[in-house]
């Protein structure tokens, strides 16, 4: 098994694209990859909610959210870190415009959807990935709260949102998965004490790094 903190990681991607494969292809084979798994552990269409943040995990998300849709489900998605992205996430968010069953929410409507029971089969959090230390933001705490209470099949997208790569440290408010896609490499958290609380089932995917 791969272990990779945050800086091997990034030497890993890196280390891939001088060999050939651009960063915009890892996180195509990342979100594909998760999408995949998502398939086949949810044989029928489900209502999905996608929250992203401006970074490049949110991209991973939006990625999933295109592959979703593509096999007929419904996915409602929100942007809970505002509307600049990184180029990467903005690329994919783009690929998603006249999409059939895509829904971009705003806040309000968001927390809204979530106080009623069983509105979604599946959530995916793609917030913050390994780069995440400190504290959640307060808008943030509210989302994941609402989230850790609904019944939903949880997904986390490298990371739990709340939890520290690195280190293991984990917010107290932290997004609580039962199903986490490590991406090309399990990260030093997942082995920590605070995995089983936050992180459930941890699955590592190939993305075609070494």
């Amino acid at each position: 098994m791969k272990i990779y903190n945050a800086e091997q990681m990034r030497a890993a991607e890196q280390a891939a694209a001088d060999k050939g494969t651009s960063f915009e292809q890892l996180m195509e084979n990342a979100g594909q990859a998760a999408a995949a798994d998502i398939l086949r552990r949810c044989i029928n269409p489900q209502n999905a909610l996608v929250v992203c943040g401006k970074g490049n995990n949110g991209g991973d998300a939006l990625v999933i959210a295109r592959v979703l849709q593509q096999h007929g489900w419904q996915v409602d998605i929100a942007l809970v870190c505002g509307n600049h992205l990184s180029g990467l996430a903005e690329l994919n968010r783009k690929r998603l415009n006249g999409l059939s069953h895509i829904t971009f929410l705003d806040g309000g409507d968001l927390l809204d959807r979530l106080k009623k029971e069983n509105v979604y089969g599946v959530v995916i959090d793609g917030i913050f990935g390994t780069g995440f230390g400190g504290k959640l933001p307060g808008n943030i705490v509210t989302l994941c709260q609402a989230l850790n209470d609904s019944d939903s099949l949880k997904i986390a997208l490298d990371i739990p949102t709340g939890l520290n790569g690195d280190t293991a440290e984990c917010d107290e408010h932290a997004f609580r998965a039962d199903t986490t896609y490590a991406f090309g490499a399990c990260k030093p958290a997942h082995m920590g004490e605070s995995a089983d609380a936050v992180c459930g089932e941890v699955v590592c995917l190939d993305i075609g790094i070494d």
